[in-house]
């Protein structure tokens, strides 16, 4: 059976940035606790919590600090559906804070701290203030 799990991974740039990451990953497995354990060996083999240098020179550190959630994938012919989250609105998490969260990823600028390399087709971009 397929199942996706959700990590979320922390990577923080030497600058002080800090950006959180939530990555879906589709696997098979026989059970939730086996989809979490080959999440885990995902996490190991693919070195997601190593830290490498960005295009800047600068350090970033990346940690899975959670797998945060396990579904059994449902599947008919003509949709896959790989993954559902619910999240319950609060005085503390209103609606149109959690909604922005989800509409607002970061942009393409924003995400420039993250980079190994530079991008060719943006090379203004390159040069750190």
């Amino acid at each position: 059976m397929k199942y996706s799990v959700k990590m979320v991974v922390k990577h923080s740039v030497e600058t002080g940035e800090v950006f959180l990451e939530e990555s879906i990953i589709m696997l098979e497995a026989d059970s939730f606790d086996q989809a979490y354990a080959k999440a885990e060996q995902y996490v190991q083999e693919n070195q997601i919590s190593d830290s490498y240098e960005n295009m800047y020179g600068k350090r970033v550190r990346s940690e899975v600090i959670s797998l945060a959630d396990c579904f059994s994938v449902y599947d008919d012919e003509d949709v896959i559906e790989v993954y559902s989250s619910m999240f319950r609105c609060s005085e503390d998490l209103r609606e149109d804070t959690l909604v922005a969260l989800f509409e607002n990823p970061c942009t393409r600028i924003e995400m420039l701290p993250l980079r190994q390399w530079p991008d060719p087709d943006h090379p203004e971009e390159n040069d750190i203030d």
